[in-house]
């Protein structure tokens, strides 16, 4: 994952990898897991217009963001393309920390830089890459804040001190931490910044006081099965360079009161507005076979080539053992208005895969399993 190797999988004794990420997936949704996602970008943005950059760098209001608490961010291209995502805190006046995929940190503060320097010098901002500074661990499922709570600390875990998208910061295990209330298992679950130094102290910490709830460490596998059940979106399997936040269904994360941000011109060429542009769908398989990723859709007749034309492509796809069946998410052409349809995916043996269009969100809706 960018500069960094991450777990895969945990397998026990004779286990496959298959079978280790059912398991992991499963102890998360039924008691409480632990992922180290230390490799997460972090990136501190402060000064007088710090809050004024970041609305632009980012699709919605980043300024309004009140201390102590979380907003999902999309930033964007020039062009208009969807670059990464990430949760963003608001840790005083001004001051803001910016968390990016693993693989986009050195990437996301060089556009950061690259914008400051070259177009808006004169504006009072510092940024600071600060990934390697900080481990992160999530703890995730409905038995999370039981777990934390069993370890002595000044953080008031309760749902009204601590509430979905809130952050506090204290110490837990007698480590200074800042705690974030954020979920990408759409479990109930926290993230625990702890200086880096200090991150193994406290993943110990967690499974020596956790044994009896049946802590377990869960790799990247589950966490992308998980975040996939729940309709997350992943910046890589979703995205490909081509791909506009309205694509994705994530119109509700772009502002509609600011002036401007980077790429909303470019979101308003024609081809950007297009109806025809494919939109992210869930997709049942009907066989009962996971289909493949990259896997295309195609439609009716051929192209110069005499190649069949496509209306869609498989963007993540997996075994889904929270529900016992194939889930699958893809980009399709008019895909949200097409719900219930079936589409075939053609193979390299011959055979033909389909799936029926459905909603992309497969597990717990409401979100009511954050909430908790």
């Amino acid at each position: 994952m960018g500069h960094w190797r991450r777990p895969y999988a945990y397998p026990r004794a004779t286990e496959d990898r298959h079978a280790a990420v059912n398991r992991e997936i499963l102890a998360v949704r039924a008691g409480v897991g632990t992922l180290d996602a230390s490799t997460l970008g972090k990136i501190i943005v402060k000064g007088p217009d710090a809050g004024r950059f970041l609305d632009m760098l980012y699709t919605n209001m980043m300024s309004t963001l009140p201390v102590g608490k979380c907003r999902y961010g999309l930033m964007c291209s020039e062009n208009g393309f969807l670059m990464d995502d990430g949760v963003v805190a608001r840790l005083s006046d001004d001051t803001w920390l910016c968390h990016t995929t693993t693989g986009g940190a050195d990437r996301i503060h060089g556009h950061m830089e690259d914008w400051l320097q070259c177009e808006w010098w004169d504006w009072k901002v510092y940024t600071a890459n600060l990934t390697e500074q900080f481990a992160q661990i999530a703890v995730a499922g409905p038995k999370a804040r039981a777990l934390l709570e069993r370890l002595p600390g000044s953080i008031d875990l309760s749902a009204e001190a601590l509430p979905f998208m809130g952050w506090s910061q204290g110490d837990i295990a007698g480590i200074p931490a800042r705690i974030f209330r954020i979920s990408f298992s759409g479990e109930l679950s926290y993230e625990i910044a702890v200086p880096a130094n200090r991150g193994l102290e406290l993943w110990e910490r967690l499974h020596e006081v956790g044994r009896d709830l049946g802590i377990t460490p869960y790799g990247t596998e589950a966490m992308h099965v998980m975040r996939a059940e729940k309709g997350f979106i992943m910046i890589g399997d979703e995205t490909d360079g081509t791909i506009i936040p309205q694509d994705l269904g994530l119109d509700w994360a772009i502002s509609k009161k600011k002036a401007d941000y980077i790429g909303k011109r470019a979101q308003r060429r024609s081809h950007m507005t297009d109806g025809t542009r494919w939109k992210l769908v869930g997709l049942e398989s009907l066989s009962g076979k996971v289909i493949p990723d990259g896997a295309y859709a195609v439609a009716d007749g051929t192209n110069g080539n005499g190649q069949r034309k496509t209306q869609g492509r498989v963007t993540s796809s997996y075994h889904s053992p929270t529900l016992d069946k194939p889930i699958a998410m893809g980009l399709v052409r008019h895909g949200p208005a097409r719900m219930g349809q079936v589409l075939d995916f053609p193979m390299p043996d011959g055979a033909v895969m389909q799936a029926r269009i459905v909603d992309p969100v497969f597990y717990d809706k409401e979100g009511s399993r954050q909430n908790g």
